[in-house]
């Protein structure tokens, strides 16, 4: 028959097999805010002449570590690119 009975429940949908997982992909517990820790306090001012400071959001390969990673809010961020960005440019870092 056609027709669904009540008894049939979200079990026959498609894509409900996927182990505590949503439509998108990710968990069910995805929807509480992770807690980050927080690599810079928020009241540092980034220097681009200082290299090792820096070099903590760099990897081995010079490419800069995203927040996401870090733990540092979308300002501090934008702060450390164009203070690696600048760094580079002046040769003080490769």
């Amino acid at each position: 028959m056609a027709f669904k009975s009540k008894s049939e429940g979200k079990g026959d949908r498609r894509g409900d097999n996927r182990g505590g997982r949503n439509a998108f992909g990710r968990s069910d517990d995805s929807r509480v805010p992770r807690k980050r820790t927080r690599y810079i306090d928020p009241n540092v001012v980034i220097d681009i002449n200082d290299t090792e400071y820096l070099r903590r959001f760099v990897t081995e390969y010079g490419k800069i570590v995203p927040a996401r990673l870090t733990g540092v809010t979308a300002q501090q961020q934008r702060d450390i690119k164009r203070g690696v960005r600048r760094a580079r440019n002046m040769g003080l870092m490769a």
